[in-house]
């Protein structure tokens, strides 16, 4: 049976997951994490259940592929391979095989995408040496917000700077979105196209998108994964003026500022203590910064909850998802509570116990929440399948 393997490729690490395309079926899954050092934790799970290594990653992602490779069995049977990637640019909102030019345009971007393109592209030019006749797919993140009319994507900016630079709203967790935004129409029972819906992909990196007519109309992350709501290091909105200001009053460089911006800022970056949404909210009672940084990220989501609740002009369902939002159930609660104006009441009861995918509308809600695993692999797999020119799969319920 043709398979399909998806990488994600992070700053440091690479998650990998198997699928059996007829059907749709997991077959491994795994995580190599800290690539780069001596001793990076290698996580496989197979038929036989999960597996624990460590692997000398010092010359970086060719090591950690070759773990890859070696522990789902070889390549004999795939199909092509499928990448999470983030920002293509304009002309790449799509899927497509990863050839010169698509890679080129990859480059222009990585230097406004420091943690996201260079890792993927020199991980991507391994497998092209490794593997020179396996098809390799990238699914851009950007793919599912392409549509958002030309009022929600642009910036106050000189429209020369627009045209000839290609600024604009890209955002991103696409596969997320649309992976929820399709799976709210199935838990709903009514076609997608019928439904206004806005996803919440919430965790270490975290954006909302307002959907309606089967696609992203608007969406928190901006030019960069930098933009929107707060996240566990990234600073995320912020008034532009910050930044000559710091230049001036600190001595710092403008690429010092921002490298701060990216690594130090955020959750992390308010409570002093921790990016990690579960650190915070184990002091929240003791620690003012961290309940300050708690407060902060439930008060900014809230306001884009009810701001896509405007652009929508209502709302007939909302997903929680991610680290913190399949999770985090104080979170959803303080988000959502004080909602019952736009119609969304959660049954805080229902919240608290929930511990996999489940529905926790309240009573005399006009809105129905739900809380969803995310699977960005499955939609990176169907598009790879796509791409390569194999039968549709038999989807998942």
């Amino acid at each position: 049976m043709p398979r399909i393997l998806v990488v994600n490729i992070g700053s440091t690490s690479l998650k990998y997951r198997l699928l059996e395309m007829a059907g749709e079926k997991n077959i491994a899954r795994g995580y190599i994490e800290r690539i780069g050092d001596s001793a990076s934790p290698f996580i496989h799970t197979g038929a036989s259940g999960p597996e624990k290594s460590t692997l000398d990653t010092r010359e970086g992602y060719p090591p950690a592929i070759q773990a890859m490779l070696v522990a789902i069995g070889g390549t004999a049977d795939l199909a092509g391979i499928g990448f999470k990637v983030v920002q293509g640019g304009p002309d790449f909102q799509g899927a497509y095989l990863l050839g010169p030019e698509v890679l080129e345009q990859m480059e222009v971007f990585s230097g406004v995408m420091p943690a996201h393109n260079p890792p993927y592209i020199q991980a991507i030019r391994h497998f092209q040496r490794l593997l020179p006749g396996l098809p390799l797919v990238g699914a851009f993140e950007t793919a599912f917000h392409r549509q958002i009319p030309p009022h929600a994507a642009a910036y106050g900016i000189p429209r020369s700077w627009s045209e000839s630079y290609a600024i604009r709203r890209y955002g991103f967790h696409g596969a997320s979105h649309r992976y929820l935004a399709e799976r709210l129409a199935v838990l709903c029972g009514q076609p997608l196209a019928k439904l206004r819906l806005i996803t919440c992909h919430l965790g270490g990196s975290s954006s909302l998108a307002a959907v309606r007519d089967s696609h992203s109309i608007d969406t928190s992350m901006g030019f960069t994964t930098q933009s929107g709501v707060p996240m566990a290091k990234r600073s995320a909105d912020l008034d532009p003026f910050i930044l000559p200001y710091l230049v001036e009053r600190t001595g710092l460089t403008l690429d010092q500022i921002t490298e701060q911006l990216t690594h130090n800022g955020g959750l992390a970056g308010i409570s002093g203590l921790s990016g990690d949404m579960r650190d915070l909210l184990a002091n929240y009672q003791l620690n003012p910064r961290a309940r300050l940084a708690v407060d902060y990220f439930c008060y900014e989501v809230k306001k884009y909850l009810g701001a896509y609740f405007a652009v929508l002009n209502g709302v007939d369902a909302i997903a929680f998802s991610g680290g913190i939002g399949e999770n985090a159930a104080p979170v959803r609660e303080y988000i959502t509570e004080d909602l019952d104006a736009l119609g969304i009441v959660v049954d805080q009861e229902k919240n608290r116990r929930l511990a996999e995918e489940g529905e926790i509308t309240g009573t005399g809600s006009r809105v129905r929440v739900f809380v969803i695993p995310t699977n960005e692999e499955i939609i990176v797999a169907r598009e790879a399948w796509r791409v390569i020119g194999g039968d549709q799969p038999t989807l998942s319920p």
